[in-house]
């Protein structure tokens, strides 16, 4: 698929609940996954890694995915970020 933007938009940033979403979601899909946000990456399968990328809202996240399902997961992701991981 390739790499977009993600804008993080909840009031709490990337925190635990809001990475284990993420990796929850990463979990549905065939494709590897890594998030990067100033500088530091981390593969979105793990909660430890996504929470030291330290994202307060209004980060802009750069999300690359590649695999089988890279295209379904771009959107579902898109949407996660855009919902606010739920909160």
């Amino acid at each position: 698929m390739g790499s977009f933007l993600c804008e993080v938009t909840n009031q709490k940033g990337m925190h635990a609940r809001a990475a284990a979403k993420i990796v929850a979601l990463v979990d549905q899909y065939e494709c590897e996954v890594t998030l990067t946000h100033q500088g530091r990456s981390a593969p979105g399968n793990s909660l430890i890694k996504l929470l030291t990328l330290n994202a307060p809202k209004g980060s802009v996240i750069k999300v690359e995915c590649y695999g089988a399902d890279a295209a379904e997961f771009s959107l579902a992701i898109k949407d996660l970020f855009n919902q606010g991981f739920g909160e």
